[in-house]
């Protein structure tokens, strides 16, 4: 649609054999295929002819070490590179690279990413000598621990990803002849292979199964050892090897040296040895793992090894040391005491967990996601120029606000890689750093007008804004800010909005003067046109889409895990998740009522009620009023979740109370069967939209109106689940249309196509 894709400079030391440099090299080239314009620039080395392979041009920089001539004269050629190829982001990899970059960052402006791939020495003023930038991405949680004692970097400010794996090149139909013939490796030979960078910092599993390699010949027929890499060890290792070959009298022990094509060699192992990415690479191929390396010792990979390789990343940091006589006795078990069928089990178990979460796309899409998180350049600017300008109930710390605003936000910018973006937002500050956009003051209509100049599109909503039920001066604020936004030119656009209650003749007069001079209007159920149409609006093209959080994704199982630890919530519980809010027209029997309902869900339905805090603070008062009432033991989540915390939370209980709108949202999102509490029409739209009915008014409600909802949700959950899945599937999709008629208004398309899903 007239937008191009981002260029990212890659910045690394060098790019010779070793983890991190195969990192960026296996990052950059599925960036490339995803469509982004990837340049890198390094000191060079032997994965420069893979890059040009994929297209992807490398700059020659001294960028390997610390001497100050080499780092004046990188300095200036990533200012030179960034100016000419006038770079979007800079990703840095490597300390010295993001030393110089955090400095240039200060002075050009440019967003500013860092992977930590390792711990570094904070002795002395080495501590000083780097710049972790805006977002920085960590390949294990035991780094981001590392960052925020040793650099006070916000956890917010970083995302902990994986070392992908290309599990097409790194699979078991490898053809791996031409390595075989080359080193004379017999097709006959039970082989081990051990991959790593032999430096003595790395290549201590090396000199162990060196030491132990006689001992191995005396127990396998046919043992072959192939070490494959090169460093400051290699030739030390090379004459260990020799006194090996001698005493085994034939070539036990093959050194390959440095190599790229490490597939191939991993291709030819019956079992492999190594640690963090040369692990994941084996695992991929299929081959049954032991994890040793120089840090620590996780052994034989299986499903019982897989929290401590994940809490890792599979580098073995804080685990016990590597022995010989660990690694010799699970070698023995592997080749000697397991069967093929075994071996085989265990190469299934590697590939399908790399297949579940290591996959090189993923690790490309959680660096695409911080990309999108980045801070604008500089500060806000009233003659900044943005795409879109989102106005809706934001900056309150509304679980459900918040869900609609970082949907509109990714949503916009997965179909405008290069969309700008700016929110009005009750705490500009803030939203700008949770979500990466520029923000600024609601209130501030000086400032608002200005920016209006130079913007392209209004954008209001999500959420229930069209209405005068909870005040009238809420329907003024939002009217006003479109009317603004017509009178300086603006396209403007009702994004997934709910409708009403407009009850005063005055105000549904002013809505109706707005809204029908609108450029288009989605609405979020079909109840809200019936409302525009009540308030005497007769458009045509209104459009009936639906609440853009079911295009929420759900956070890790791992930070639901962690999230439920923290509240001391028994681990394997069956739950009900409670939502509450308060609201003008509750009273003492509503508290109650809710409370002898979660006792009779304790008791009679055998589930432990769990509170969720849709807004803070509101809801944790009304919520502790109630499990005070309670007969029964509960939990409540304290924690200031975010919206894909809560969803993720949601998607783990068997049943939901709720009076939140977004909680219900998300527990159909989830495939979770609810129970509505209808205290505005908004609830009751939503569930019929659904074409449900289990909810019940605030006005009727009582306990036994409450069970009986309660026990025919509970009674048919296979059922309800397979319609709520049917159904949020539905709503996705036709949420994602909203986005999408957004980018059309953008880019000033006029004629957008509404026919399908029409209002009538």
């Amino acid at each position: 649609m007239g937008f191009t894709m981002q260029k990212i400079l890659m910045v690394a030391m060098g790019m010779d054999i070793g983890g991190a440099e195969t990192h960026v090299l296996e990052l950059s080239c599925e960036l490339k295929r995803m469509g982004y314009d990837i340049i890198l620039t390094s000191n060079g080395g032997v994965y420069e002819r893979e890059l040009a392979e994929a297209g992807i041009p490398h700059h020659t920089l001294p960028l390997h070490n610390k001497n100050p001539f080499n780092m004046l004269r990188s300095f200036f050629g990533l200012r030179k590179i960034i100016k000419r190829e006038q770079v979007d982001i800079v990703h840095s990899h490597a300390r010295i690279p993001s030393f110089l970059c955090g400095i240039l960052q200060k002075r050009m402006k440019f967003p500013f990413i860092t992977t930590a791939h390792w711990v570094f020495s904070t002795s002395g003023l080495l501590k000083y000598l780097t710049n972790w930038g805006q977002k920085t991405i960590a390949v294990s949680e035991d780094i981001k621990t590392y960052l925020m004692d040793n650099y006070a970097v916000p956890a917010s400010d970083i995302k902990v990803t994986i070392n992908g794996i290309d599990t097409d090149k790194f699979s078991e139909n490898i053809d791996s002849a031409d390595v075989c013939k080359e080193f004379d490796l017999g097709d006959d030979k039970r082989r081990i292979v051990y991959i790593s960078r032999m430096d003595d910092d790395r290549s201590l599993v090396a000199f162990h199964l060196l030491q132990i390699a006689n001992r191995l010949d005396n127990e396998i027929e046919n043992l072959e050892i192939v070490i494959v890499g090169g460093g400051n060890s290699f030739d030390r290792l090379s004459m260990l090897s020799q006194a090996v070959n001698l005493g085994a009298k034939r070539e036990l022990v093959v050194l390959t040296g440095a190599r790229t094509d490490i597939n191939k060699f991993i291709s030819t192992s019956e079992i492999f040895i190594g640690v963090s990415r040369s692990a994941l690479e084996a695992m991929s191929a299929a081959k049954p793992v032991i994890v040793a390396g120089n840090e620590g010792y996780i052994g034989i990979f299986d499903h019982d090894k897989l929290p401590i390789s994940i809490e890792t990343n599979f580098t073995c940091r804080t685990c016990p040391p590597p022995t010989e006589e660990q690694l010799y006795d699970d070698i023995i078990t592997l080749m000697c005491k397991s069967d093929e069928q075994e071996r085989a089990r265990l190469g299934a178990v590697s590939r399908q967990t790399i297949l579940d979460g290591y996959s090189v796309r993923r690790m490309a899409e959680d660096c695409v996601a911080e990309y999108k998180c980045l801070p604008p350049h500089g500060k806000i600017d009233a003659k900044t120029s943005y795409d879109v300008l989102i106005s809706g109930y934001y900056g309150f710390k509304n679980n459900g606000d918040d869900a609609l605003l970082w949907v509109i936000i990714e949503s916009l910018k997965e179909r405008m890689p290069g969309a700008s973006i700016c929110v009005l937002s009750n705490k500009p500050a803030e939203t700008q750093k949770t979500y990466g956009v520029s923000a600024v003051g609601r209130f501030n209509f000086a400032k608002i007008s200005k920016i209006m100049k130079h913007t392209k599109l209004l954008i209001s909503g999500g959420g229930s804004l069209i209405q005068d039920y909870t005040s009238t001066q809420s329907l003024i604020y939002y009217t006003s800010i479109i009317k603004m936004a017509q009178k300086r030119g603006l396209k403007t656009m009702l994004y997934a909005n709910g409708i009403g209650p407009v009850n005063k003749p005055g105000n549904i007069k002013r809505a109706v003067a707005v809204l029908n001079k609108i450029d288009l209007i989605t609405l979020r159920e079909p109840e809200s046109a019936q409302e525009l149409k009540r308030m005497g609006i007769m458009r045509g093209d209104i459009v009936i889409t639906a609440d853009p959080a079911f295009c929420l994704n759900s956070a890790s199982d791992s930070r639901i895990d962690e999230i439920f630890r923290n509240a001391d919530i028994p681990v394997g519980a069956k739950m009900a998740g409670i939502s509450v809010r308060n609201w003008k027209e509750h009273d003492i029997s509503f508290e109650h009522t809710i409370a002898k309902a979660c006792d009779y869900i304790s008791r009679s339905l055998n589930l432990t009620c769990v509170f969720l805090v849709m807004q803070q603070p509101n809801d944790m008062n009304i919520s502790h009023n109630i499990i005070e009432r309670m007969q029964c033991d509960s939990f409540i989540i304290t924690e200031d979740l975010s919206d894909a915390e809560m969803l993720g939370v949601v998607s783990t209980m068997d049943i939901l109370l709720g009076e939140r709108l977004h909680s219900l949202i998300y527990a159909a999102a989830a495939s979770v069967p609810f129970v509505g509490i209808a205290y505005d029409a908004k609830i009751n739209s939503f569930i019929n939209y659904l074409e449900q009915d289990n909810y019940v008014p605030l006005s009727e409600l009582n306990f036994e109106a409450l069970r009986g909802h309660i026990d025919t949700c509970f009674n048919h959950l296979s059922n309800q689940k397979a319609t709520l899945a049917e159904k949020a599937e539905q709503m996705r999709s036709l949420a994602q249309q909203n986005a999408d008629m957004a980018v059309q208004l953008i880019c000033g398309e006029d004629d957008i196509d509404t026919d399908k899903t029409k209002g009538n």
